[in-house]
């Protein structure tokens, strides 16, 4: 019966806790987000990063919680509402969807000095967790890569060689 009893106790207690993380990272994301100044954001969302130190090589998942947000063909993350935030010209990063770690869908953003920052945005479910947002988030950022390296947005070709 005791055993029972702390079983019940331990189950209050943890979905107790489970509410208070998930709603004070709601709380986060809507601080950082109102810090950001920047005009024109076309999309935002609460993600985790995790380092290329931290990817797939720790019992750690992630490094950061802050919001990810697009403007224009540059991707930003912030993590607080102090901080400065990550720049990725998408012009110079290449950017392209992870493999699964952990069941959550991760994608990474290498920046032009070649390092990779890795991110992932989930929802803890009462069965599985949900990285439907993550995967949103990759479509829409290469649909502006898919744009830049659109023919309408390369230069023209140089002409021919004069002949003779």
């Amino acid at each position: 019966m005791d055993f029972l009893i702390g079983a019940i106790i331990g189950a209050v207690a943890s979905t107790i806790i489970m509410i208070i993380i998930i709603i004070s990272r709601q709380q986060k994301f809507k601080n950082v987000l109102a810090s950001i100044k920047e005009p024109g954001i076309e999309y935002s969302a609460p993600f985790f990063y995790a380092s290329s130190g931290r990817y797939q090589k720790s019992w750690k998942v992630y490094d950061a919680f802050g919001v990810l947000y697009l403007i224009g063909n540059t991707v930003y993350f912030k993590s607080g509402t102090s901080s400065v935030p990550w720049v990725f010209n998408l012009a110079e990063c290449r950017v392209q969807q992870e493999a699964d770690w952990r069941r959550l869908k991760w994608f990474s953003i290498t920046a032009a000095n070649g390092e990779k920052y890795y991110f992932d945005s989930f929802k803890i479910g009462a069965f599985s967790n949900n990285s439907s947002e993550t995967l949103r988030a990759l479509s829409l950022i290469q649909s502006k890569l898919s744009v830049q390296q659109s023919p309408l947005h390369t230069p023209p070709p140089p002409p021919p060689p004069p002949v003779g």
